[in-house]
């Protein structure tokens, strides 16, 4: 009976092994390259891409003229290459999908589509990407970059897969991700919203209003001009100012440190439970405010001259 139980699981292991390779090598699992361009024309408002469990790599470029079009290029299974081939603009949505159609929750069959980087590249004008309402990017357990996007309005998420983005603008953009890291370099706009449940944000050249939140990990934010909102459960948070608006900063179990420009001329309104607390000598000549509170971590800012 014990023997029996035991060659059981073996045997089921062995049968999916067989059952994916004859996915991958024979069915719908069979990667091809593929090669699609999709022409853009005059109507163009909302641009959708689902990467699945796929890597994706997005690519704003410029155009020097006419309506523009994207390009998509990758290698995956040959269900996903067929449905990529059929893409167009419809009722003015271009909607890329990369995920396996039908398919839910985690995948034996899954990895048959997994081969490699999916790139998407979107060459328009600037008075055509001034149209684009809506921009929206996400996947599952893949990676995603994103460079030169522009929209009035930005959603931009992963599952469990880090995110990269090197320039972005629009009036309001989120970025958010389960358990994986989000690293941006420069986003002009409106309104900004970074969410990681257990990983790091990371923030370099922000000129909008901010609003960081990680359960579980650090946040880091090198040249804010706007209003901050920095919230982490578990993590530290380091902010350089290059304005003298105000900061509402709370970290529950971290130590955070301000670097606010000579000229702040406001308030400082920090308390600690449990550590240290240094801060410059208050102005008070604006009604602007930093507003600081950690239950375990200290406090320290700094008039950078």
């Amino acid at each position: 009976m014990h023997r029996s139980a035991n060659i059981t699981p073996g045997v089921i292991l062995v049968a999916v092994g067989m059952a994916a390779l004859l996915y991958v090598t024979v069915g719908k699992g069979k990667s091809v390259s593929y090669e699609h361009t999709v022409p853009l024309g005059d109507s163009l408002r909302e641009i959708r891409i689902d990467g699945g469990s796929l890597d994706l790599d997005i690519r704003f470029e410029a155009a020097a003229s006419g309506n523009g079009a994207v390009r998509i290029e990758g290698r995956a299974s040959s269900g996903i290459a067929k449905r990529i081939r059929s893409a167009k603009v419809e009722n003015g949505v271009l909607n890329l999908r990369f995920g396996e159609s039908g398919r839910r929750g985690w995948d034996f069959f899954a990895f048959g589509a997994m081969n490699g980087r999916q790139i998407v590249t979107v060459e328009m004008t600037e008075d055509a990407l001034a149209a684009i309402e809506s921009f929206r990017a996400s996947v599952g357990s893949g990676s995603l970059e994103i460079r030169g996007a522009a929209a009035r309005e930005s959603v931009i998420a992963s599952d469990s897969g880090s995110i990269r983005i090197d320039g972005l603008r629009g009036d309001a953009a989120t970025v958010q991700t389960d358990s994986g890291s989000i690293r941006l370099d420069r986003f002009e706009g409106g309104r900004l919203s970074l969410r990681s449940d257990s990983g790091s944000i990371r923030a370099v050249s922000v000129t909008a209003d901010l609003y960081a939140d990680s359960d579980s990990g650090n946040i880091r934010v090198e040249h804010l001009s706007g209003y901050g909102s920095l919230r982490t459960d578990s993590g530290s948070i380091h902010i350089v100012k290059d304005d003298g608006s105000s900061l509402d900063v709370i970290s529950d179990s971290g130590n955070v440190r301000i670097a606010v420009p000579a000229a702040f001329s406001g308030i400082y309104d920090v308390q600690s439970d449990a550590g240290t607390v240094s801060h410059p000598d208050h102005a008070g000549t604006s009604g602007e405010v930093i507003r600081v509170r950690t239950a375990s971590g200290s406090i320290r800012i700094e008039q950078l001259q």
